[in-house]
């Protein structure tokens, strides 16, 4: 188990002297603009030459103090945002909201299990685990947990998850590093380079463009030096080529405007992308599927030094943004076009190659957040995939719950397929049992850790009936949205191998016989087309089934202790079925006594 209040102490530490540090960098500065002033005034007299060697050595002096400022604040904020992060571990595990995208965009009621398996949306699975700050992260995350995979790749994930894990530091750095940046921005760039891009630097193949770029440094570098040497009319020459220049540069502004709009922000993300992407194509990684992702970006050149040459172009492309700067580079040496040129052969040579370096780090990223939820389990563990139906558990709990107030169970599923009625008192544990195998299920599936102490699982496809709620703006009823859900259990089980149904309290918006009916209907239509589940319910007739298909229906049961009038829960699953209640109790408490 990480500790993650050492870890913020020491950052903590790390800040303070980096802040020190900095702050006396800036009174170096005043220092020295102090001396510089005062080195000027005693040399005015000395002779231009003495004049312009002080200047020009202040200058570079102020210079350095200026860069290595910048650098350094550059990793205060770094390790500002590592200490954020931190302390973002340290509330989750306190049940306070993450920070990051809590998944609400990807809810779904239509989905076969998200919705009441709390996948999705506030104080959910994703929630608790999503550590991606890219949105092409979080929907591979969001994949994750709503689709299941085959033996092999969940087996090849857990490896990797494992391997992530114990590079801790690392991970967290490759976090911290994209926290910060717009979260589409990945998209952006992909875009701008596979269909944007190529499209709009056609012009630049023009002749007269390259006639442009080459001639315009030389005529006005050339005819400015003259001009000094020679004076007169030549400096009427030289505003000529000035105006010419600007003239020839504004011809093609708009084009280079519109590029300019589209990626000119994205230079601080590529340095962090290129830093992220460096770390992985120099570390030897163990497990094969991160060596996959690796070998997919693998060429002569580093594509991470490549990312970096295209953060420099377009931190060349920004001195635009500069007006004086960039007028004066543009009439001069027509900076922009010049610029653009270097960007074309840039996309010429790596266009496909960042476009799959980035699909290797939203990759990465995404195993990371599944690494991080590792790390933050030590005691949990990866479950066993087999191919034969087949569930085991042993000491399973929610994942959700505080391991504080959580309560685990034991079970396991009949060696044949089974349907497994659980019947128990209102607020006994029936439905968190069920969400607590299925959410487990999710986990399994993703290549995550479960909460339990040993699991083994066979991969199902899940469908769940549990969240059933009427619509106005629909026209739905209860009941009529509880036949909608029931009769896409039935079609979902008729085209999907290996499903596993979880069911609480069906047919709930109709009377008692009708439910019972329609229920014991629907359970023997599961029976018939071997379809195991679980179905919770707090109707005792439905565990009677048992006597007519004794190898096929199981009953388990909740119960409470009753004493002095007062329910006493122990939230453990036991067998056979229920045969203490508490309505009456509960409806009592808030002043209905029900009569014998």
């Amino acid at each position: 188990m990480i500790d993650y209040l050492q870890q913020k102490t020491k950052l903590e530490s790390e800040i303070k002297a980096l802040k020190k540090l900095i702050n006396q960098y800036s009174f170096a500065r005043l220092i020295l603009f102090g001396i510089d002033i005062l080195l000027i005034y005693l040399f005015f007299n000395q002779g231009i030459t003495i004049l312009i060697l002080v200047v020009v050595l202040s200058l570079i002096g102020f210079m350095f103090l200026v860069k290595k400022q910048v650098k350094h604040q550059s990793e205060l904020k770094f390790l500002s945002i590592k200490k954020l992060l931190v302390e973002n571990e340290i509330n989750i595990k306190s049940n306070k909201i993450n920070i990051y995208n809590n998944g609400e965009g990807f809810c779904n009621p239509q989905h076969p299990y998200t919705d009441d398996l709390d996948i999705f949306g506030a104080h959910s699975l994703f929630e608790y685990i999503n550590r991606s700050a890219t949105n092409e992260s979080q929907n591979i995350l969001a994949n994750f947990l709503k689709s299941t995979s085959t033996k092999t790749q969940i087996e090849e994930r857990q490896i990797a998850i494992e391997e992530l894990a114990d590079k801790y530091e690392e991970s967290l750095n490759f976090r911290t590093r994209l926290f910060d940046i717009d979260k589409s921005e990945i998209i952006t760039i992909k875009t701008f380079f596979s269909d944007f891009l190529p499209n709009k630097l056609e012009f630049l193949n023009s002749k007269f463009i390259n006639i442009l770029i080459l001639i315009t440094p030389v005529l006005s570098v050339g005819v400015l030096i003259l001009s000094i040497i020679f004076n007169g009319l030549i400096w009427n020459i030289f505003g000529l080529i000035l105006l010419l220049s600007g003239v020839c540069y504004m011809f093609y502004k708009q084009k280079i405007d519109q590029i300019h709009e589209q990626i000119g922000k994205s230079v601080n993300g590529l340095e962090h992308y290129a830093e992220n992407i460096k770390w992985i194509e120099n570390e030897e990684w163990k497990s094969n599927l991160l060596n996959q992702l690796k070998s997919s970006i693998k060429k002569t050149e580093l594509i991470s030094q490549e990312i970096f040459s295209l953060s420099k172009i377009l931190n060349s492309l920004n001195s635009r943004l500069n007006p004086i700067v960039g007028l004066f580079l543009n009439l001069f040496f027509q900076w922009d076009l010049r610029t653009l040129k270097r960007l074309s052969k840039w996309e010429a040579k790596n266009k496909s190659e960042i476009i799959n370096a980035f699909e290797v780090l939203v990759n990465f990223e995404a195993l990371i957040s599944l690494a991080t939820f590792s790390s933050n389990h030590s005691n949990w563990v990866y479950p066993k995939i087999l191919n034969q139906y087949h569930f085991q558990s042993e000491a399973i709990g929610h994942p959700l719950i505080n391991e504080n107030s959580r309560i685990d169970n034991d079970f396991q599923l009949a060696k044949n397929i089974t349907v497994d009625v659980i019947t128990g008192s209102n607020m006994a544990g029936k439905s968190t049992f069920l969400r607590t195998v299925g959410i487990n299920m999710v986990l399994s599936y993703a290549g995550a850790k479960v909460c339990a102490k040993n699991m083994e699982t066979s991969i199902f496809s899940l469908i769940s009936y549990m969240r059933i709620k009427d619509s106005l703006a629909n026209q739905t009823s209860t009941f009529k949205a509880e036949i909608d859900r029931l009769k896409m259990i039935l079609d979902f089980t008729q085209s999907h191998q290996n499903s596993f149904v979880l069911i609480d309290e069906m047919l709930r918006g109709t009377n008692s016989k009708d439910k019972y009916l329609g229920s014991k209907v629907f359970i023997k239509k599961l029976i018939a087309q071997n379809t195991p589940g679980f179905i919770a319910t707090h109707d005792l007739q439905i565990a009677e089934l048992e006597k007519e298909f004794p190898t096929q229906l199981r009953n388990f049961h909740f119960d409470i202790t009753i004493g002095n009038q007062e329910m006493f829960f122990d939230y453990k699953i036991k067998n056979g079925e229920c045969k203490t209640f508490n309505a009456s109790i509960l409806l009592k408490a808030i002043g209905i006594e029900i009569e014998d």
